[in-house]
């Protein structure tokens, strides 16, 4: 690599530091061709954040067809955003590159779908993990034979960054974002044995999401992956 090259990079990363918008676009595009031991993406840690996973039209409608209510399990709540009915899951941990390549964020609280007789699913432990582009976690079917419960992480979502709508901002230490989330094997699975059939689409998106929050340490990490 020339170092015309890397001087360019360098100051690509170094306007990131100070812009307002769309710094993963620009990062992305400086660190092209680049070894990754020469311009890694630096790491920003999550501090006080929070997504919101709102139905689509169609997983609203499935829902309701099968009179299965979608809700929240606390510190979750559920929260009206642009005229829907969404699950609020905080987020208060974690870490994931700039670009969103890499890196993992998870989430307090649950995603509960209680049918109508009563019985009741719950995604816990719901991570979103930036490197697999997946939604993992724990489904738990409530009043189950302790044997019915998944003990083990599984796929609940798919998780598709929408890039257009990323904006991390460095110098105030704020970060927001968008993705489509459709259901994951391990999901799909969990609520077809909870209820019978599946309450929710097997293709497409089912969730809207959309999150944002402040990330800690952004110039340190940023500081030191200039200094690499």
């Amino acid at each position: 690599m020339s170092v015309m090259s890397l001087h360019r990079s360098r100051v690509v990363a170094l306007g990131c530091a100070v812009a307002v918008t769309a710094c993963v676009l620009s990062w992305a595009g400086a660190a092209t061709g680049l070894t990754p031991g020469v311009l890694p993406a630096p790491q920003l840690k999550v501090g006080k954040a929070q997504a919101d996973l709102c139905p689509t039209a169609a997983a609203a409608k499935a829902l309701a067809d099968q009179r299965v209510t979608l809700g929240a399990r606390s510190p979750a709540v559920m929260a009206h955003v642009n005229g829907r009915t969404c699950v609020r899951l905080p987020m208060t941990r974690g870490e994931f590159a700039l670009d969103l390549s890499a890196g993992s964020v998870p989430a307090d609280g649950g995603i509960t779908f209680t049918k109508s007789t009563g019985r009741s699913l719950t995604f816990t432990d719901v991570e979103f993990d930036f490197g697999m582009r997946k939604v993992i976690g724990r489904a738990t079917i409530e009043g189950a034979p302790a044997g019915k419960a998944r003990r083990q992480p599984v796929e609940l979502l798919t998780l598709e960054f929408q890039l257009n709508k990323t904006k991390i901002d460095l110098a105030k230490g704020t970060a927001e974002g968008a993705a489509a989330l459709g259901l994951g094997p391990g999901g799909d699975s969990a609520l077809k044995e909870a209820f019978g059939t599946g309450p929710l689409p097997a293709r497409g998106t089912v969730f809207d999401a959309t999150a944002g929050g402040g990330v800690t340490q952004a110039v340190r990490a940023f500081s030191h992956a200039l200094m690499l």
